[in-house]
């Protein structure tokens, strides 16, 4: 056999081999894709809450139809995400969600995939999916992290909607459950989930580390997740902070040599950075964060003495202007403090102390020359301190106030930062009159005069006009982040502000059952009225008490199904003998407002409003409807009186001119009151602009002819166990 022939032979041989190859390799890549789930029963825990989602069969999981093939986003339209999609579930401020499959036998197990969507209305992918597999329901075991495993097989994108499969071909289990344990905030949507058959092998095979009681490790994992939520948002804050402290350095006009030096040390704290320790969950974002955020802030500091700044620089912009954490002071404007106001009013103003240095450090102020016969309280310092935001954004509006010894304030300010003192003037304790002062602030021997010009007009403003509102939810223990514990405080803080209508949770009025009620559908016993006992002293003098009872979804009362007469005497007799004790009380009737169905969109929510609205005016004509219905064309919808029955109709201040037409119209031609509300609207949340999302409300709410207005929410912490960490929370605080 000559070399031609050998070397034909041998590629003959190598393409056979590599055919019989290709062969099993489709045989076993077959086996492999071989879906087990498919058709299977599905739990799923909890259930949907979606309201879009109308059908909430979870084993539609495992129906094998992706509805996410034509779910592809319209940003025109905003249409088509996949969490409107039928045949997908979605789950709204609720993790982890627990899905299993039973596969009806013993299975061996090689992959899984789990479709799902996110990019836009705040949807983010999961942190973690972990998979659990078990022969009996009872003992699991645990098969890995699908959202760790699916990497090799590609990643969702870092910005814009889009559809997304996490899938593995690795694993190497087995059993008749398998679970998916899916860890994502704020919204968790699902289309389909698939199970791919292993070989057989698997079968005889361990099934992998055993679990603690499935509920242990879910609460293991959530501990885990939460924390590794906390510990990479940091890690990203302070990343992003190195990144812009490079920007800055890259055009400053500072030494080579120097800015090497920095460099060197910003390599150092970002080596630091990837080997952070898990932060614990009581972890605060009040920035500095930690010791390597310290440091990578004090190169900020000494960069800019570096370029000249003084080590305290005194600034000044607009009070409420944008401020980005790492900045280089402008200090073209003269630092001063002007004041002009009415009598009876708080005004206040802004300086910008930027600590140009490597070192933290505390400045000392105290007011010279002060306006004569002034009453205590009339001056009150605060320093307007820096923390991170959900968004990642830090922003600078935390006060904390300044106590004086011996009329002289402290204030601190971390290496780098520019810290913020936040002047505020309550001119119903100070002479009308035109006042000049003086701050003196100083930093160790160095001292500051800022100006401080205060006026007062002898023009009084008088009490508010407006009702303010903040449903904050005093009563009970509280709700959100109002707390037994914080509640007094809350309190005092939102009188200063004159919020003149508090907001009380359901429970704070005794919701009777149907045996007590008389054969006649009275009630014959007097109803514990000791939380709203507790509730009202909290608020002397309150204009109106406001009650979100909601009955959105509650079709019965004591028995009664809606809309009938037997509904409507119960429902009477209940509410008289609230209006009864008001009276007790030395309240009116006319000052408790009920609010049946929060923000009103649906044909649904609209009949449980007007029917429970009627039976309780039918009553007791004096006690008040409120109502924030959000529909976008009012005039189209199937119950009208859903508008006409409220005494308050509140919609969302960021809507059309025409909407507010339709609202101007019913007040003139059914005297309704108006109010407006802010929940998402114009320049609402921490990253809005205050001005516009807040200050200007007034004038949209005196431009309709309103007389309250309405801001979500004082206690709304976001699922976050305090307000000084947003990296737990589930959506952006207000």
């Amino acid at each position: 056999m000559n070399y031609k022939s050998i070397k034909v032979l041998f590629v003959s041989t190598i393409f056979l081999s590599s055919l019989s190859l290709a062969s099993c390799a489709k045989a076993q890549d077959q086996t492999q894709d071989k879906n087990i789930a498919l058709h299977q029963k599905v739990v799923v825990d909890p259930p949907s809450n979606y309201q879009l989602t109308k059908d909430k069969n979870p084993e539609q999981l495992t129906d094998g139809i992706y509805a996410s093939t034509g779910a592809q986003w319209d940003a025109t339209h905003q249409t088509s995400s996949l969490w409107v999609q039928k045949g997908a579930l979605t789950w709204v401020q609720k993790s982890p969600v627990i899905i299993t499959i039973d596969l009806g036998a013993m299975q061996p197990i090689s992959g899984v995939s789990y479709s799902t969507a996110a990019g836009i209305a705040g949807a983010t992918w999961p942190t973690a999916i972990y998979l659990a597999t078990s022969d009996d329901n009872k003992t699991w075991h645990h098969a890995g992290d699908l959202v760790s495993l699916s990497q090799k097989n590609g990643t969702p994108p870092a910005e814009g909607y889009a559809n997304f499969r996490y899938i593995t071909h690795d694993l190497k289990t087995r059993g008749r459950y398998i679970s998916f344990i899916v860890f994502v905030v704020p919204s968790i949507t699902v289309d389909e989930v698939e199970v791919y058959r292993g070989n057989d092998a698997l079968l005889s095979q361990p099934a992998g580390k055993e679990m603690p009681a499935m509920e242990d490790f879910v609460a293991q994992k959530a501990l885990l997740t939460a924390q590794q939520t906390i510990t990479s948002k940091a890690q990203k804050r302070l990343n992003e902070d190195i990144d812009s402290i490079r920007a800055l350095l890259k055009n400053a006009a500072i030494a080579p040599q120097l800015k090497s030096t920095f460099e060197t040390r910003l390599r150092k704290d970002a080596d630091a950075i990837m080997q952070m320790a898990l932060l614990s969950m009581d972890f605060k974002t009040i920035i500095p964060l930690n010791d390597i955020h310290r440091d990578i802030l004090a190169v900020h500091g000494e960069s800019l003495a570096a370029q000249g700044f003084s080590p305290l620089t005194i600034w000044k912009k607009q009070r409420y202007a944008w401020l980005s954490l790492i900045n280089t002071p402008d200090t073209k404007r003269a630092a001063t403090l002007n004041i002009s106001m009415l009598k009876n009013q708080f005004r206040s103003d802004a300086l910008l102390l930027t600590n140009a240095s490597g070192q933290p450090m505390t400045i000392k102020l105290q007011l010279q020359n002060p306006p004569k016969g002034t009453k205590p309280g009339w001056l009150q310092l605060s320093s307007a301190i820096w923390t991170d935001t959900l968004q990642g954004v830090p922003v600078q509006d935390a006060l904390i106030p300044l106590d004086p010894q011996n009329n002289v304030y402290s204030m601190d300010i971390p290496a780098g930062v520019t810290g913020k003192l936040w002047v505020t003037v309550d001119s119903s304790k100070v002479l009308s009159s035109a006042y000049k002062s003086t701050f003196t602030i100083s930093n160790n021997n160095r001292h500051f005069q800022i100006p401080f010009n205060l006026n007062i007009s002898t023009v009084a403003m008088n009490t508010p006009r407006l009702s303010p509102t903040v449903w904050e939810y005093t009563n009970g223990n509280g709700l959100y982040g109002i707390t037994v514990n914080n509640r007094a405080a809350a309190i005092k803080l939102l009188r200063s502000h004159f919020m003149n209508t508090p907001w009380a949770s359901k429970s704070v009025l005794p919701t009777p059952a149907a045996a007590d009620f008389d054969a006649d559908n009275q009630l014959k016993i007097k109803p514990d009225f000791s939380e709203l006992d507790q509730w009202i002293p909290m608020w002397p003098g309150a204009r109106r008490y406001f009650v979100a009872y909601d009955v959105k979804n509650t079709d019965t009362f004591a028995g009664a199904k809606m809309g009938t007469p037997e509904f409507n005497v119960k429902v009477g007799s209940w509410i008289k003998t609230i209006a009864a004790h008001f009276v007790k009380l030395g309240l009116k009737p006319s000052q408790l407002f009920l609010a049946p169905v929060d923000e009103s969109r649906t044909d649904d929510a609209d009949l449980h409003l007007v029917l429970w609205s009627k039976a309780i005016k039918n009553a007791v004509p004096e006690i008040g409807i409120w109502s924030d219905p959000i529909w976008a064309d009012p005039s189209k919808v199937k119950y009208p009186e859903a508008f006409l029955i409220p005494d308050i109709l509140c919609p969302p201040s960021n809507k059309s001119p025409e909407l507010y037409e339709f609202y101007e119209k019913l007040k003139r031609d059914s005297n309704k009151e108006l109010w407006l509300y802010n929940a998402v609207g114009p320049g609402h949340g921490r990253l809005g602009d205050p001005q516009l999302g807040y200050r200007q409300m007034a004038w949209r709410v005196f431009a309709i002819g309103g007389k309250g207005e309405g801001f979500w929410s004082f206690g709304d912490i976001s699922g976050a166990p305090t307000s000084w960490n947003e990296y737990s929370a589930t959506y952006p605080p207000y």
